[in-house]
């Protein structure tokens, strides 16, 4: 078991896609409480299907500063503390030229990666700085934030944005008490991966296939990784397991990265 995670609460936003799914599995494995918050009721729902009594489903817009109070209200209001806070929701956008992107696609792709990262972020802060035991915040950036590529500037911008907030944010928050990481995956088994896949190879003129057989080849472990696999890192960044990891950004790509 990982230090510091028993007994304590988790907020995870984007819990209902392939690595929210998997952290909040693995925090309840590990002892936590956990508020999974996402807008697909129905997917977290699903989620919370064998009645974990740990486990709090919040259906709620990350986008909307109403909403993501109220998520923080109802993990205070259940589980009495909110200990540590996972910025996990994302979504990737269309795959474009920068010359041809629809800008109101750019909007929602920089309203739910980054709006979203600001709101929860602000509201965890506030909470974790007036208790005793503070807290640990995780945002869940990309190794696209870290690099370019063609195709998908709407996405590859947005997750440099967390990263710069997550940089200033360090200097805040280290004196309060509070950690603050980056967790930055390569290509991980998701949804968002097979629309990537897709997109990324009408603009190229291939198959998603052989995209996915390209990305594949680049990753020196040879396939992508398992949401689960992810979810370990996560899990272990947001533990005490880790007290003088502040201000970093974790890469798990397989060796993608750098």
């Amino acid at each position: 078991m990982l230090k510091g995670i028993a007994g304590k609460t988790a907020v995870v936003t984007g819990a209902a896609g392939g690595i929210g799914t998997e952290v909040c599995r693995r925090l309840l494995a590990e002892g936590a409480n956990v508020v999974a918050v996402d807008l697909d009721e129905g997917a977290l729902l699903k989620l919370a299907g064998d009645g974990d009594a740990a486990l709090l489903p919040v259906a709620a817009d990350v986008t909307d500063a109403e909403d993501t109070d109220r998520f923080f209200a109802a993990a205070l209001d259940r589980f009495g503390s909110v200990d540590m806070f996972h910025a996990n929701a994302g979504v990737e956008g269309d795959v474009a030229p920068v010359a041809e992107l629809d800008i109101a696609m750019v909007d929602r792709v920089f309203a739910v990666n980054v709006r979203s990262a600001f709101l929860g972020v602000g509201a965890a802060v506030r909470l974790m700085s007036a208790q005793p035991g503070r807290g640990r915040i995780l945002v869940t950036a990309s190794i696209a934030g870290l690099k370019g590529d063609a195709g998908v500037s709407a996405y590859v911008a947005s997750k440099h944005a967390v990263i710069g907030m997550v940089r200033s944010l360090t200097k805040e928050i280290g004196p309060l008490g509070i950690r603050v990481n980056v967790l930055a995956p390569g290509v991980v088994e998701t949804r968002m991966m097979d629309s990537l896949e897709a997109g990324i190879g009408v603009l190229g003129g291939v198959t998603a296939g052989d995209v996915k057989a390209a990305l594949n080849a680049a990753v020196p472990l040879g396939r992508y990784a398992r949401p689960e696999e992810i979810a370990a890192t996560a899990a272990w960044l947001l533990s005490d397991e880790v007290p003088y990891m502040h201000g970093e950004v974790v890469t798990v790509g397989g060796g993608l990265w750098p």
